[in-house]
Order: structure tokens, then sequence, then C-alpha cells
């Protein structure tokens, strides 16, 4: 991918290629000092605009979760851009550089005859109030394989970017990969501080899962709790799977919400645990992550005296906990009465004592 051509004079070929070069190293430099991708894009922006006479400019930071899609800067294009995670698999211009890392390309070479108009990105594009006819973009990986970036150049009029546009952006690509590899690996770290600060409030396990439901992180109680509560093929990484598909729906931008989905209570015998589905401040991959808070409900007799007592009696022990007399406590455990007064004397005897008033004194969980 060349520069100029054979009517171009040797002395101003050398002088343009001088030109481009200083510039190269004064990016090269400044993209050295970024901090942020904000940096970055500004760094970028006022060269990169004028030199390849672009409209727009958006500069991408993996997700930190390895999701498809890209978090990205742009001051022009964010309509666009700003659920692309749920649309970057349709997107053209990602799926052609996906397959050429590190390779700039133009939108003739990425749709190879195909009208732009037939595209989900044109459409989104009008959706979104733009007039984005040319796009110049490359996804950055390193050398290891791994997507760390994109960067994406657009233009409002019809005629195509210029060669010298397309060879200028392909000179920093490397210089581009390496300062958002390290960011993103700063912002892995910070995500991880926030997440781990986000989780700590509170004494209940937790388990924080991304928009499909898809564990991000747990508190340490929370994976053996489950595992008491499901069976083993009711769980999915150690989250049950009604779980993922509520936080799915919880996620959903095209519907309303039921808020019963927020919180469930789970009943087992006298056992229960109250769950509570709220969205964390931390966002991953483009979208804020859910907070999953267990509180389990400890049965309120004291374990020594609950081991003793058979399932029937524990019920009955239940109801003697509610004050319940013995004719609304037959059919809520579903006897007799005289049954249920059998249960009260075994219960009593078990426990060593002598009436309802004591057994439920002496027998709470202290």
């Amino acid at each position: 991918m060349g520069i100029g051509n054979g009517s171009v004079p040797m002395g101003k070929a050398r002088k343009f290629l001088s030109r481009e070069q200083a510039l190269i190293s004064e990016l090269k430099e400044a993209l050295g000092e970024a901090r942020t991708l904000e940096d970055v894009y500004e760094a970028l922006s006022q060269a990169l605009l004028t030199l390849c006479e672009a409209d727009h400019l958006a500069v991408g930071c993996a997700n930190p979760d390895g999701t498809a899609g890209l978090q990205w800067k742009t001051n022009t294009v964010q309509p666009l851009l700003k659920n692309y995670a749920d649309w970057v698999q349709d997107d053209f211009v990602f799926q052609s550089t996906l397959v050429h890392p590190n390779q700039v390309l133009s939108d003739v070479q990425m749709l190879r005859g195909k009208p732009l108009s037939e595209t989900e990105s044109f459409r989104r594009s009008q959706g979104a109030g733009l007039k984005l006819k040319r796009v110049l973009a490359s996804l950055l990986f390193t050398e290891e394989k791994e997507l760390k970036g994109g960067i994406a150049m657009y233009r409002e009029s019809a005629q195509p970017f210029s060669l010298r546009a397309q060879w200028f952006l392909q000179q920093i690509i490397p210089y581009i990969t390496r300062t958002v590899a390290r960011l993103q690996e700063f912002y892995a770290l910070r995500f991880e501080r926030d997440l781990l600060k986000a989780i700590a409030m509170g004494s209940s396990p937790v388990l924080v899962l991304n928009s499909l439901g898809r564990k991000v992180a747990d508190t340490g109680p929370a994976i053996p709790l489950l595992e008491r509560w499901f069976a083993p093929h009711e769980l999915s990484d150690g989250v049950p799977r009604e779980w993922m598909e509520r936080v799915m729906a919880l996620s959903r931008f095209d519907v309303a919400v039921d808020p019963r989905l927020e919180s469930l209570t789970l009943e087992r015998g006298a056992e229960r645990m109250d769950v509570t589905f709220s969205q964390s401040s931390v966002i991953w991959g483009g979208r804020k992550l859910w907070q999953v808070r267990m509180h389990e409900r400890a049965h309120w007799l004291r374990p020594d005296w609950k081991a003793k007592l058979t399932a029937q009696e524990l019920r009955v022990a239940d109801c003697l906990h509610e004050g319940l007399a013995n004719k609304e406590i037959a059919p809520r455990v579903g006897c007799s009465v005289e049954t249920v007064k059998v249960h009260i004397k075994s219960i009593f005897e078990k426990t060593r004592t002598h009436s309802r008033a004591e057994f439920v004194a002496k027998g709470r969980r202290s």
C-alpha cells in the first residue's frame, strides 16, 4: 500500500514522507504519555481528522470479560456506538477487520461490492441521525492474538478515503495497539478494585453476574451455599440456570421489566433464603453488572433440638412457634387434631419441656 504515484516528483515525495514521519514521531510520544482512553482519543483526533480528511473518529478498548464488542471513546458518533455490544455481530466493520488483525481496511475492501445501504451498520447510522458513507478501520491485537481495541474513522462524503490516509493510519497502528493494551491492563485492575469494593458492602453472600447471567465474581460463601440449595444439574458454573435467565430478562432494553423479577424467596422445609437482584454501579463490557445477594434465614429452632425431631414434628414445632392452636395446626400439617396432640407430646419428651411456652422460649436459636 504505497503513497503518491508516478507523476509525483521525487523531491515532493521525500518532503511528503518527511512530514508524515515527523507527525508519527509526535503521535508516538503523545500515546506514550496517555493514561486514559480519552487521552488516546485527544492525541489522535486532531492529526487524524485533518490529515485523513475524516469527519469522525472513534477509539475503542476491548471489554474486560472478553465478550464481543468494544467500549468506544468518540465525541461525535456515540449515538451509533453506545450499545455496540448488542449489535457488534451484525457490524460489517467488526466482522471484516476481525479476519485481518492490525490491518487497516477501507469500506470498499470490507464490503467487496455489497451496497452499504444493505448493512445493519448503515441502518443504525441512519437511525442515530448520522450520515456515514465511508469508513477506515482496524482492530488491534497483541502478538498473542488477544483483542485489545479498535480504531475507526468515518466520512460523510461519498468520496473514498485516500491511499495516503490508509497508509498513514497503518503506520501508527502498532503504537496505538501497545497503548490500548497498556490501558486495558490498568482498567482491569481498577475494575477488580471497584468490583471488590462493591460486593464487600454487606455481609450476605454475593454473586456478581454480567448481563448474560454469567458469573464474574463471588464472595467465598456464595458457591457452597448454592450447592446446598441446588442440584448440580440446576447450576451452570455455580449459578442457578433460572437465575441466569432472570438476569437476562432484567437486562433487556426492549421491554418493560417486571419488578417482581428483582427478588425471590426460596423455601426448603423450614429453611428459607431471600434473594435480591440489583444493578451494580460497576460497568463490564459496556453494561452494568448485577449483584445477586443471598440471605439465608436460619431456622428459629436451636440445631440440637431440630436434629431430634422428625420432619412432621418439625412442622408442628413451627406451628407452635407461630402460636397456633391444635385445630389450626391440624390442616396445616395434614393430620387430625388427635395426631397433633401425639406429635406435641413427643416433642415435649424429646426436648424435656412441659409446655408450649417453655418449648418456644428455650428452643429459640441463640
